[in-house]
């Protein structure tokens, strides 16, 4: 685990080779670059799903919901990438955004963006100092994907479902908080696609 500022930072995930960089899946279309995976199982509930180390950018919101949260978090790190940094240069975003989500009203949401692959080594600094780097760790997540708005109403609902299927299973998880991520833009059909998950603790379960 990380810690900042006295907030504990779970971020990405278990065995495997997982960086980030060009990837196939649909969901990753509209992004030159996306945070890679592998897959340890599938059951009819959930994703089990393996994330090496990698270097993000991230900043720290305090909101009473997701989407107050992702107004300002998300702003803060599109400048930091279109150029508000000492290089004064723009960099692609990668997807998916991830977010921390607390399970507490009026907490600390963490809103990050991995660093593309040609500024993991030496990315330029931001301008804000509410901007930061981690060096996420690796972990393992549970992971449900659905197609919709990402509100907070629709993040709470699959992340309660999640959750009641992970009790089903018998699977150990983090559940103060789960991980919210967006892979694609707001469109007026509402028809994007993202990702709700836990962070495994122990051996993942991988049967129904």
């Amino acid at each position: 685990m990380i810690y900042f500022s006295g907030l504990v930072v779970c971020l990405l995930v278990l065995t495997a080779e997982a960086y980030v960089g060009y990837s196939s899946l649909t969901e990753c279309a509209e992004a030159k670059q996306c945070v890679l995976f592998n897959v340890t199982c599938n059951t009819d509930d959930y994703e089990v799903r393996s994330y090496e180390s990698v270097k993000v950018a991230g900043t720290i919101v305090r909101a009473s919901t997701l989407e107050k949260a992702l107004v300002t978090g998300y702003s803060r790190l599109l400048a930091y990438f279109n150029g508000s940094n000492d290089m004064g240069v723009s960099m692609d975003t990668v997807a998916p955004a991830f977010v921390r989500v607390p399970h507490k009203k009026d907490s600390d949401y963490f809103i990050q963006l991995a660093l593309p692959a040609e500024y993991q080594g030496e990315p330029p600094i931001p301008n804000d100092n509410l901007v930061f780097f981690i060096q996420s760790l690796p972990t393992t997540y549970y992971v449900r994907g659905y197609y919709g708005w990402k509100t907070g109403e629709n993040d709470q609902k699959e992340s309660k479902s999640l959750a009641n299927d992970l009790d089903s299973a018998g699977a150990s998880y983090i559940q103060e908080y789960h991980f919210s991520a967006i892979y694609n833009k707001q469109v007026p059909e509402g028809n994007m696609y993202n990702e709700v998950a836990f962070v495994a603790s122990g051996e993942p379960v991988c049967e129904d």
